[in-house]
C-alpha cells in the first residue's frame, strides 16, 4: 500500500469515527471510492513498469549481443606459439591450453611470484584490433585476473600500449560474465603480451587476438 492509499484509508477511518449523519456517510463513501480507484491505478501502474523493465532487459539483452559481435568481427589471429613465465605443476595446463578452443581447459602459472606473464606470437608481423580474454576462474579466485594488463609486442623487447588494456574483473561465475574484451587497435606486432604485477598465478580460459 502506498503512502497516498494509506492517507486516504486513514481519511475514510476519520469519517467512519465521527457522527454518521448523512453527509459524513456520503463523504465516507467518497472517500472509499478514491481509495479503490487509487490502488487500482497503482497496481495497474505496476504492471505497466514491469512490462517495461522486462522489455529494456531484452533490449539490453540484445545490444549487449550486437557488440559482442562488433568486438569480435575482425579475423582471427591464430597463434604461432604461446609462452608462459611459469606453469603450475602436476596439471595439464601448459600455455597452450588457452588457445585450443576449449573454454573447459585452462591455462594456469604457479602463484608465488610476481610478474607473471603471458605471451601469444602471430605468424608474422599483424596490425592488432580487439582481444578475447576468459577468466581462468570461476569461482571464488576469480579475481587472481584482477589488474591483468595488455600490451603488443612490436619485438622481443619493446612493447606498445593498448587504448584498453587492463582486466577489471566483475561479478558472476559464468564463462559469459567472465568474457573481457580489450583494444590495441592502432598498434602492430608480433604478438601480445599479459603481464600481472601482483604475486598470483595467472590464468586463461581463452584467449583470442583479432585483427581491427
Amino acid at each position: 500500500m502506498s503512502l497516498v492509499t494509506l492517507f486516504l484509508v486513514v481519511c475514510c477511518g476519520g469519517w467512519a469515527s465521527s457522527n454518521q449523519d448523512t453527509a459524513t456517510l456520503q463523504g465516507k463513501r467518497t472517500c472509499q471510492k478514491l481509495a479503490n480507484q487509487v490502488e487500482k491505478l497503482e497496481h495497474e501502474l505496476k504492471n505497466v513498469e514491469e512490462k517495461i523493465n522486462a522489455r529494456i532487459s531484452n533490449l539490453t539483452q540484445t545490444v549487449s549481443e550486437a557488440m559482442e559481435a562488433m568486438r569480435t568481427s575482425g579475423e582471427l589471429i591464430p597463434a604461432a606459439r604461446v609462452e608462459q613465465r611459469t606453469t603450475y605443476p602436476g596439471q595439464a595446463v601448459g600455455p597452450e591450453k588457452a588457445v585450443d578452443g576449449n573454454v573447459d581447459t585452462q591455462s594456469h602459472t604457479t602463484c608465488d611470484v610476481a610478474g607473471q606473464w603471458y605471451r601469444y606470437f602471430f605468424a608474422e608481423e599483424r596490425a592488432v584490433g580487439q582481444i578475447k580474454v576468459v577468466n581462468g576462474k570461476l569461482n571464488v579466485h576469480k579475481d587472481r585476473l584482477n589488474g591483468v594488463r595488455v600490451s603488443v609486442m612490436a619485438s622481443e623487447a619493446q612493447r606498445r600500449p593498448c587504448r584498453v588494456d587492463t582486466v577489471t574483473v566483475r561479478e558472476g561465475d559464468t564463462v559469459k560474465a567472465q568474457t573481457y574484451y580489450l583494444d590495441c587497435t592502432g598498434n602492430t606486432g608480433i604478438g601480445v603480451e599479459f603481464v600481472l604485477s601482483t604475486t598470483t598465478c595467472l590464468e586463461f580460459r581463452e584467449i583470442e587476438v583479432f585483427a581491427p
